[in-house]
């Protein structure tokens, strides 16, 4: 039997996961994902894996006659038009929460780093300025306050972390109360609250932990800054155009907010020129919150069983419009 044909875009984020796919499907490699390139390469494919920022696009949809599934390489599905794939019956797949842990410790440590001036001080250092010690402000964490927006996976390890293990205060912002999702903040003895701007206003550190929708598209700005303590940081690993960087550049520059620790940007990469990347009240990193060695394995592996799974006619383990395979297998259940 001749195994499917997996188009591969870009590298998988761990070898071992590349190596599962190719032990189970014949696969097709390109790192160049321009749109007609794309349009080209999918036409005999069954199966289509992709990471940022390779992009699956309505176009590129129509042309996959064969497509029986898509996959994120990862957590993030905000690359791949699911509402489209979802009209044409495709399950997109993706590899959800398993980044929660690594992304979790990026954020507290970007609060930390800021905090604690350790990139100032470094380069003070560097030049050889010692008394640097005696200029520059750092500020102890305990009983600080962090607000938390959203509640998913990865701000439940951040507030896990800040309030049992750096004893700070924590506020979460949610749209509304469930308690079968929340139970964790009576278990840790936080706040809750459908107030964003409480959060805001209250917090010493804002973390943001919401998926880019249209909705949440440029979300944060300048009214939730101009809401912020002159000494707060806003902690960004959740995706950059969740906030509109203009208004964050503004409210940097001006002093309006302290600082900023930023792992992700609207667009990626972001220009070389981008004013955000100059500020020294600035924390930037390249996206790597949830890319540690051992996530790496993790989604990677996840992510081609997943994939091979369901070509193989199974029903997969983690899909991102689960109303897809409910259609199918009532289709198969009506005999139809």
């Amino acid at each position: 039997m001749a195994k499917p044909k997996v188009l591969q875009i870009l590298s998988m984020y761990h070898e071992a996961g590349e190596r599962i796919l190719h032990e189970g499907a014949q696969v097709i490699r390109t790192d160049n994902y321009d749109v007609a390139h794309l349009c080209e390469r999918v036409q005999e494919v069954d199966g289509i894996v992709l990471r940022a920022p390779a992009r699956i696009t309505r176009e590129i949809l129509d042309a996959a006659t064969h497509l029986k599934v898509i996959s994120g390489a990862g957590v993030g599905l905000d690359n791949i038009d699911v509402q489209y794939a979802t009209s044409k019956g495709i399950p997109v797949l993706h590899a959800p929460s398993v980044n929660a842990a690594s992304t979790a410790e990026h954020a507290v440590t970007l609060m930390m780093a800021l905090g604690k001036s350790l990139i100032p001080f470094h380069a003070e250092m560097s030049k050889g300025n010692y008394s640097s010690r005696t200029v520059l402000k750092t500020w102890e964490l305990k009983g600080k306050r962090v607000g938390i927006i959203g509640f998913g996976s990865i701000a439940k390890e951040v507030a896990r972390r800040v309030k049992l293990g750096l004893e700070m205060d924590v506020t979460v912002w949610v749209r509304q109360y469930d308690k079968s999702k929340h139970g964790l903040i009576e278990e840790l003895g936080i706040e809750l609250t459908t107030d964003m701007d409480k959060v805001f206003a209250e917090s010493d550190f804002v973390s943001l932990h919401i998926p880019l929708t249209a909705d949440t598209r440029g979300s944060i700005n300048k009214r939730h800054f101009s809401l912020m303590k002159p000494t707060a940081y806003l902690i960004n690993t959740a995706r950059g155009a969740v906030v509109k960087q203009d208004d964050l550049y503004e409210a940097l520059n001006t002093g309006i907010i302290a600082g900023a620790g930023l792992d992700v940007f609207d667009p990626e990469p972001p220009q070389p020129d981008l004013p955000l990347l100059s500020l020294p009240n600035v924390i930037v990193t390249p996206h790597v919150g949830g890319t540690t060695v051992e996530c790496n394995y993790i989604m990677a592996t996840t992510v081609a069983k997943n994939v091979l799974r369901l070509l193989a006619g199974e029903t997969p383990e983690f899909i991102g419009n689960p109303e897809v395979i409910i259609q199918r297998n009532q289709i198969k259940g009506a005999g139809l």
